[in-house]
């Protein structure tokens, strides 16, 4: 074999994503709390995880048991990942039975029963999928390890991007196998995007990723180059994205979530009447950097169907995106002010740990 040539799955299986969600619970304590944030309000304090484990009075097995360690108390999360396999008889009803068993018999303080599974497949078995306490899709794990790779370099994040390509497969699988794809559309759906920027004379710049050919599947999130933000001095780093799926269009301010609660009533006042919302991100920053986003609603949008079915929501979107850049242009003085207050309380941190050492 050449020594140039890379070995590369052609498609995922469900095997495949159980593996893919193990390593990530066992080893990301970043997904672990993405994770237990989607179903509860828990600090992770510890965690372990165990893969195939047996039910405590049923034969049965739990695909993924996830153990959260508390001063409280164990809360665990029962995992069911589904690809494209058919439900089994009373399948969810023995996760819950065995949700009561923990809880009865004094093994945790806390149970939650959760499907992973593609959008699609939550979508055509709904009612299995009711039966769950909590339902996460594999485009939100997906879009999890996208934001993980844009914050870390190297080889971790061309692992992340890696596993994020593996869920791209998976779900791109699973949308086949449940509804007649026109993958023309698929393929060409950047392409169309950023001709309609083009065609329709919005003033955004398309970022690499936006030209990037051969991503059937992929584009749900628009990332657009950095030149489309100032590089002012008392800014962090900032990106601007169309997420389409999400349904808004983003300025992320890198750092500046951590410290929200101390300002959000004068950043709050400054975006009154704007139409703009704050909003922290969820997930953590490396470091434990959190991001603040400045957010605006657009309309939803599915980047796996007909492209021109839906151009006058895609064309809204882009509209309302350029002009939450064109704010940020225009309001340089509140954009100082803000990074006057995050210098500031960077400066009270530097200055308590100088006196506590």
């Amino acid at each position: 074999m050449d020594k140039d040539t890379f070995l590369t799955l052609t498609h995922a299986t469900e095997r495949d994503i159980d593996l893919l969600l193990i390593e990530e619970l066992q080893c990301s304590t970043e997904f672990v709390k993405w994770l237990v944030g989607r179903v509860s309000n828990d600090v992770v304090e510890r965690s372990s995880v165990a893969h195939s484990k047996r039910r405590i009075h049923n034969r049965r097995e739990i695909d993924i048991t996830l153990i959260v360690e508390r001063q409280a108390g164990q809360t665990v999360c029962l995992i069911e990942n589904k690809l494209d396999t058919l439900e089994q008889p009373r399948q969810a009803e023995s996760y819950k039975e065995e949700a009561r068993a923990l809880i009865s018999e004094g093994k945790a303080r806390a149970v939650h029963t959760i499907l992973i599974c593609p959008r699609q497949y939550a979508e055509a078995a709904s009612t299995f999928a009711g039966k769950f306490d909590h339902v996460i899709a594999y485009e939100d794990v997906a879009d999890f390890l996208s934001l993980r790779a844009s914050e870390v370099s190297g080889e971790l994040r061309a692992r992340l991007l890696h596993r994020r390509s593996l869920m791209d497969q998976a779900i791109t699988k699973a949308r086949r196998g449940y509804e007649a794809v026109g993958l023309v559309d698929i393929d060409r759906f950047l392409e169309k995007y950023v001709g309609m920027l083009r065609q329709e004379k919005i003033p955004l710049e398309p970022g690499p990723s936006m030209l990037r050919n051969g991503r059937p599947g992929e584009s749900r999130t628009m990332i657009f180059d950095s030149s489309a933000l100032p590089k002012w001095s008392f800014l962090p780093q900032t990106r601007l994205v169309h997420q389409l799926r999400e349904a808004n269009a983003n300025i992320n301010f890198y750092g500046w979530g951590d410290h929200l609660s101390e300002v959000a009533g004068e950043i709050a006042a400054d975006l009154k009447n704007t139409g703009y919302r704050l909003v922290p991100t969820v997930n953590k920053r490396v470091g434990g950097k959190s991001g603040l986003m400045i957010v605006a609603s657009t309309p939803t949008i599915d980047s796996l169907a007909s492209f021109e079915d839906q151009r006058d929501a895609i064309v809204e979107g882009a509209k309302i995106t350029a002009r939450l850049k064109e704010w940020i242009w225009s309001n340089e003085e509140i954009l100082y002010r803000w990074g006057q207050l995050f210098g500031e309380i960077k400066e009270r941190g530097y200055s308590n740990t100088s006196a506590a050492t």
